[in-house]
Order: C-alpha cells, then sequence, then structure tokens
C-alpha cells in the first residue's frame, strides 16, 4: 500500500524542503547526476518581501542566536604553527559563487594545500563506485517501487517533472524518494550551467589546486556522504519528494534568495531565512522534529567527523579549507569545535 500522506505531515513537509535546501545546498554536496535542463530564468530575492512582511526580522532575531553566524572566512592558527584558513562553500555554479572574495582568493593563493569535504567526488569512476557498492543507501527494498510508496495521485504530478527533466519512471522507479527529490531540487540555470561543464565551487577550488600543483585532500568519503543522506525514514522521504511540487517553480528565487545571503556572509540567516517562505498552516512540532533529525545527521555529526579528521591536517600548517558553509556556524560548528580543541579561530574576512 502507497504512504499516506496526511495534510499535516504534507504542511510539514513543505515546511521542511526548504531547510533541507539550504543544507544540501550549503551543508552536503549533490552526489547525483545532474539532470537535464528545463527553461532557465533568473531569479528574483524573497528577502524583500520577507521584511515587508515582518519575517525577515524575525529570522535575524533567530540567527543572531546562533555563534559564529555570519563569516565565510576564518583564520586557524596555534603557536608554532603556519595558519591555515577555512572558507564555507556553496555547492553551486553560479559566477558570483565561483569568485572567492580577495581575502579568501589571497589565502587560496598562498596556501600550501587544499582540504574539502570529499576528494571522491573529483572522479567520476570513484563516485560510480561509491554508489553502485551501497545500493541500500540509494535504492528501495526489494519488492518496493515508487509506485507502490507514492500515491498515485501524488505520481500523477510528479510525472511530468520526470518528463521534463529527461528522468523516465522506469529508470528511477527503484532509487529512494531522496535520491529522486534531489534531481527535481536543482534549478534550471544551474543545471544549464553543469550541463555546459561549469563546476560547483568545491570542485573548481580543487580543479585549481591540482593546476597550481596544490594537494587536495579530503575529509570523507562518497561512501560516509550518501550514508549521511539517506538516514531519512522512508515515510518522510515520502513527504519530501512529494513536497518538491511545491516549490519546483520558485525554485530560481529560493536559489537566488539563498545565493543572496551567502554572498552577505549572513550564513546562520539562511535556514531560519528559507524556512519563514513555507506556506502558512505548517506543524511546528511535526516539522522541528523532522528537521532537526536531517540536520543532525547532515550537519551535526558530519561537523564531528570533519573536525577530528581536519586537526591532524591543520597541524602541518599552510592549508586552505573549503568545506559547505552550514558546516561552520553553530555550538557544533567547525569554528567552535575547533577552539574547543585548543585552536584559536579568528573571522578573516
Amino acid at each position: 500500500m502507497p504512504v499516506r500522506l496526511s495534510s499535516r505531515l504534507a504542511r510539514a513537509s513543505r515546511r521542511l524542503l526548504l531547510p533541507s535546501l539550504a543544507l544540501a545546498l550549503l551543508g552536503a554536496p549533490a552526489l547525483a547526476e545532474t539532470p537535464a535542463p528545463t527553461a532557465c530564468r533568473a531569479g528574483t530575492s524573497a528577502l524583500p518581501a520577507l521584511a515587508a512582511s515582518g519575517k525577515l526580522a524575525e529570522a535575524e532575531r533567530e540567527a543572531a542566536l546562533v555563534p559564529n553566524g555570519e563569516g565565510r572566512l576564518f583564520r586557524i592558527e596555534r603557536e608554532g604553527v603556519a595558519p591555515s584558513f577555512v572558507y564555507g562553500t556553496m555547492h553551486l555554479s553560479d559566477p558570483r559563487v565561483l569568485t572567492l572574495p580577495p581575502q579568501a582568493d589571497a589565502a587560496f593563493t598562498k596556501a600550501s594545500g587544499l582540504v574539502i569535504e570529499t576528494t571522491d567526488a573529483l572522479d567520476p569512476a570513484v563516485m560510480a563506485t561509491a554508489l553502485l557498492s551501497r545500493p541500500d543507501l540509494t535504492t528501495l527494498p526489494a519488492g518496493k517501487t515508487l509506485e507502490t510508496i507514492v500515491p498515485a495521485q501524488e505520481m500523477t504530478r510528479l510525472a511530468p517533472q520526470f518528463e521534463r527533466r529527461a528522468m523516465p519512471l522506469a529508470a528511477i522507479r527503484t532509487l529512494q524518494p531522496w535520491f529522486v527529490a534531489t534531481q527535481l531540487l536543482v534549478a534550471p540555470c544551474e543545471a544549464e550551467r553543469m550541463k555546459g561543464g561549469a563546476k560547483v565551487l568545491d570542485i573548481a577550488l580543487a580543479s585549481r589546486a591540482k593546476e597550481g600543483g596544490k594537494p587536495v585532500q579530503g575529509l570523507e568519503s562518497a561512501t560516509e556522504q550518501l550514508e549521511a543522506l539517506a538516514t531519512m525514514p522512508l515515510d518522510l522521504q515520502v513527504d519530501n519528494l512529494v513536497a518538491t511540487l511545491d516549490l519546483i517553480d520558485t525554485l530560481p528565487d529560493l536559489f537566488e534568495t539563498m545565493t543572496e545571503l551567502y554572498l552577505s556572509d549572513r550564513i546562520a540567516l539562511i535556514e531560519p531565512a528559507t524556512t519563514a517562505l513555507a506556506p502558512s498552516g505548517t506543524d511546528e512540532a511535526r516539522s522541528l522534529e523532522v528537521t532537526q533529525r536531517f540536520d543532525e545527521a547532515v550537519v551535526h555529526r558530519r561537523n564531528a567527523v570533519m573536525s577530528e579528521r581536519l586537526q591532524p591536517l591543520l597541524a602541518r600548517g599552510g592549508l586552505f579549507v573549503a568545506v559547505g558553509a552550514l558546516h561552520l556556524p553553530g555550538e557544533t560548528g567547525l569554528v567552535e569545535s575547533l577552539r574547543r580543541a585548543g585552536w584559536q579561530v579568528t573571522r578573516a574576512d
């Protein structure tokens, strides 16, 4: 029997999807192949509308409570060790994102090496092996298909979106909903750029480092990242997939809103601001529960792993570390984690 979407869950999933999109862009790299692009249109930032409604001020108050909520570039140092820098990235190929601020560009140029989330993403063969070696993370359990777990009326609504992105149902019917949703949540202009060969910021930095003779090291494996992304229970994955239908037409505006906040260094404001864009009538308790579970798996747990693995590398000195920007702020973020470990970490932008 299909998983039934109560109106309560459906409303909650719409709220969940917005911070999940922020997490995907700033917390975990896209691991799926980029879908075929649809018509590209420039997005419009929703910040003026949020300000007019008073929702932006509320989001700003929430963001102000987050430690290290502003800034993309931080200097990491300890006596006797050459300073390193950590830079928060956005996993997009937008030219504005690819252009490093002067201070970050100077730090990258002087660095002796680059550290990114995973070097597996640099080799399509390695990525393919990771996907094939753990089918349990991307494919549905035996006997289940999208048609058996997604309500028929919702499958009818999803089908045209699959076709628009050259994703025939026959090819994706056994994939887990979270994996399919990543395809639908790529804005048309982003898909167009990547199909044309553009690279997201993290990959572009790795290419630049290699061209300059700098070694590139990773903090995670692709399999570990897949495990983090696949932690959501199946019924909530279905909710999330169905909720994409309410956002597809506004994706350019959502991407533009998040990009504007990212470029202005207001990292902690991204989640509450995008959450404020959710339709009214959301079930707050359910949304909070689900969002926290996703945030815990994709950001907090990975923060601890990254911090532990990063410190021996920092002890060598002179590195440029590039990870998703949502891994920097907060009590579990890399900035606070490294400080607790005895490193001096200061904003450098």
